[in-house]
């Protein structure tokens, strides 16, 4: 099943409702940062945004582990918040409005999200090196021009993929590098190394963003959409 977005009152609404009653975890994302960080939605305030007078809705959640996190929230980045129900992923995105510090509703205050995305959890899990479910692929190489006619080649080790796309770790030494590359940029003839294989895969940078775990502090996260879906995990 693709993804698709609902803006159904209704069901943005019934999604809450569920997540809020079964106390269900959720991981939230923060727009520029690598890190998840783990919260349940404590309670919703569904609003009727369809009166001329009506209030907007809001969505507490409690505070995020690890706690460097609430700090982070605070900025006016977007937040993602996703969940699974079933064999269904689901995410929606809010902005931060403001702490909540009364009880029992200890947290941060978020806008009500205004749609809901829904994917077949199974076409989009991810494989994260130290997890059970370990990449297949362990290495990349990326080329690129260098000057006017020789290439460069760098070597950068990946530490998750999934069908859509590849998440690579970039080391200070090639900070500079890094820079010079551009969210939008198109890369192509990526390498994708396995012991068994290489597959050459085209892509476009959707991020660069800050490794948190502190096994990998000195690294940043390089992440690439593919432009066709990485069959070996189809």
């Amino acid at each position: 099943m693709p993804d698709f977005i609902t803006k159904s009152s209704a069901r943005i609404r019934q999604a809450i409702d569920l997540l809020t009653v079964n106390r269900t975890p959720v991981r939230v994302k923060i727009e520029g940062e690598q890190t998840f960080f783990d919260s349940i939605i404590l309670k919703a305030e569904h609003g009727q945004p369809s009166l001329k007078t009506g209030t907007a809705g809001r969505v507490f959640v409690q505070w995020l582990i690890p706690p460097e996190g609430n700090d982070l929230i605070q900025s006016a980045n977007p937040v993602q918040i996703k969940f699974s129900f079933g064999k269904y992923s689901l995410a929606f995105t809010s902005y931060y409005v403001t702490r909540s510090l009364k009880h029992p509703y200890f947290g941060h205050i978020l806008t009500y999200p205004e749609s809901l995305v829904v994917a077949d959890r199974r076409k989009h899990d991810r494989h994260e090196v130290d997890s059970k479910a370990s990449p297949l692929f362990a290495k990349a190489k990326i080329s690129m021009r260098g000057g006017r006619i020789q290439k460069e080649a760098y070597d950068l080790e990946i530490f998750d993929i999934s069908e859509n796309g590849v998440g690579l770790l970039v080391g200070e030494e090639l900070a500079d590098w890094l820079e010079q590359i551009g969210v939008g940029e198109r890369l192509n003839e990526v390498e994708l190394c396995a012991p068994w294989t290489i597959v050459r895969v085209d892509g476009t940078v959707k991020h660069k963003s800050k490794m948190r775990k502190e096994k990998y502090r000195n690294y940043q996260l390089l992440g690439i959409e593919l432009a066709e879906k990485l069959e070996q995990y189809a």
